[in-house]
């Protein structure tokens, strides 16, 4: 992946124009991280307490599996 930023010029105010390239893999990479942070920004202003309660997803521990001692002769 490749991204590069190359400032053309610096303006009074702090910002710059700047010139950005990318390929295919870096286009997609930012795309879909501009997706996602849109959809938390989403969810921070406008999404009840409620309903980021059930955005949280929840581990759950998975259950051990019961070891089983065999005879000898295969038998439990």
């Amino acid at each position: 992946m490749e991204i590069t930023v190359k400032i053309i010029k610096e303006n009074k105010d702090g910002s710059a124009d700047a010139e950005v390239n990318f390929d295919q893999e870096g286009w997609e990479t930012l795309v879909q991280w501009g997706l996602v942070a849109m959809i938390k920004e989403g969810i921070n202003t406008y999404a009840t307490d409620e309903q980021r309660a059930k955005l949280v997803p929840v581990i759950k521990k998975k259950k051990k599996k019961k070891e089983v001692e065999l005879d000898m002769d295969g038998r439990c």
